[in-house]
């Protein structure tokens, strides 16, 4: 390849990289033809990107950037899952891996590594965790629906307070009167 052109390529899986909301290195290798175009279309119906790339292509596209921590992982064959889809949940290629070694009863490890919110995630020990990870949309959400629960408890409890209360003044008030 045209030096230019690799300049180019590295430049724009740089700028693409750095868009994307989550990045997960995995490794396919061993997987029949029939297995891998599985696994691409069932990707493509959860909007997540399969890119197949060279090591030392994706090396010199993180060079000095922050996935330069991905360096350790780039052994052997890997292939980025990505997305920058706001409608697709991080977990979701987790489960895409997760449902497909199930599925075929993959014993090997597939999962390299995930780059989410700038934390990294690393090996298939991590895959539950992965699962399990909200999105910080979810994580808004449920601190919404606490926050409105604990709201209507205090108002629940406030207005059976002020109850007692006003029942309080008024049996006084009544006391006070007859004396």
């Amino acid at each position: 390849m045209i030096k230019t052109k690799k300049n180019k390529l590295i430049n724009l899986i740089s700028s693409y990289l750095l868009k994307t909301k989550y990045i997960y290195l995995v490794n396919l290798s061993g997987l029949t033809s029939n297995q891998i175009f599985d696994f691409r279309k069932n990707c493509y119906k959860q909007k997540i990107k399969l890119k197949f790339i060279k090591n030392t292509l994706l090396k010199k596209s993180i060079r000095n950037s922050k996935f330069e921590i991905f360096n350790k992982f780039l052994k052997g064959p890997t292939t980025l899952m990505t997305s920058n889809n706001v409608n697709v949940n991080v977990n979701v290629p987790a489960l895409i891996i997760n449902n497909y070694k199930k599925k075929f009863s993959l014993k090997k490890e597939y999962l390299k590594a995930a780059f989410i919110e700038d934390i990294l995630y690393s090996g298939d020990s991590q895959l539950k965790t992965l699962i399990t990870l909200k999105s910080k949309n979810e994580l808004l959400l449920d601190i919404i629906f606490y926050l409105q629960f604990e709201l209507i408890n205090f108002v629940l409890n406030l207005k059976k307070n002020f109850n007692i209360i006003i029942y309080s003044l008024v049996k006084n008030l009544v006391k006070k009167k007859i004396n």
